[in-house]
């Protein structure tokens, strides 16, 4: 997978969430709670192309540290 197809990936992700987002009205854009929501996004998207692809995930005590390059 391409930085190109991972980023296009986390963006429809985004976009699904936002779409959800707009018409729960759960969590106010433009604040910490939307934003971690946002890296949990990323962070799940990465981890799936990850293991689509057959490389190991990180994870430490801190959190998810992303994986082989």
């Amino acid at each position: 997978m391409t930085r190109g197809q991972l980023e296009y990936a986390q963006g429809k992700a985004r976009e699904l969430f936002n779409r959800w987002n707009d018409v729960t009205g759960l969590v106010p854009e433009c604040t910490g709670y939307y934003y971690e929501i946002i890296g949990c996004i990323d962070d799940a998207v990465d981890i799936g192309a990850r293991v689509a692809c057959g490389q190991k995930i990180i994870l430490t005590e801190d959190g998810y540290k992303g994986g082989e390059e």
